[in-house]
């Protein structure tokens, strides 16, 4: 799964599994290094990737089931370490972001930097998480003033980017080949669709689909 939704899988997992009486095993990264891993083999059921692209991307190409790709979430971006919006336009202002190449929640960030109003910052020192998770660890242990990170990773601080200063970031889920079988990863996925769980997820900082 994307690495900014780990933590969430990490509270309602629990939940299924004591129902299902299974063990959901996870693993996370970015978007664009889960993409590479499924293409070379990796034993996934079900991704859950940060943007629509990747796994429309993963349909076309065959490596998922045809027809089993849905909507999960949408993302929310905050800016930690910074009272006011000024901050992004001070190139004095340390920044980190997600690694734009490989993770969806870097490219939102870039459209964000990308504004007229925080060009007077870009010669700012700008450091690259290699996921969403990293880059909050990044600001959290002093490494930079600012980050650019999921609100999910950060629901208690943080100023909440308006929506409209980047594009929608529509996390999709896509059953993969090795669940075709495993009617438990079936199940799995439809548990977390349902409206309860939908709910739920709403707690962690994110939107419902559109």
């Amino acid at each position: 799964m994307a690495a900014n939704f780990r933590p969430v899988l990490e509270q309602i997992n629990p939940e299924f599994e004591a129902a299902q009486d299974t063990t959901v095993l996870l693993s996370s990264a970015s978007t664009g290094v889960l993409h590479n891993q499924i293409r070379y083999g990796a034993p996934f059921d079900i991704l859950l990737a940060a943007d629509s692209d990747t796994p429309a991307i993963l349909e076309q190409e065959g490596f998922t089931l045809p027809g089993q790709r849905y909507c999960y979430a949408l993302g929310r971006l905050v800016l930690l370490g910074a009272s006011d919006w000024s901050a992004l336009a001070d190139p004095r202002q340390s920044l980190a972001i997600a690694n734009p190449t490989t993770a969806p929640y870097g490219r939102a960030a870039e459209e964000v930097l990308s504004r007229d109003e925080f060009q007077a910052g870009h010669k700012r020192k700008l450091v690259l998480g290699n996921n969403a998770v990293q880059t909050w660890q990044f600001w959290h242990s002093g490494g930079v003033n600012l980050a650019l990170v999921p609100q999910s990773l950060s629901l208690d601080a943080g100023l909440l980017v308006p929506q409209q200063w980047h594009n929608a970031i529509e996390q999709q889920a896509v059953l993969l080949p090795r669940a075709a079988d495993k009617p438990q990863a079936q199940a799995y996925l439809k548990w977390l669709l349902s409206p309860a769980v939908r709910q739920q997820i709403r707690q962690y900082g994110y939107d419902n689909c559109l």
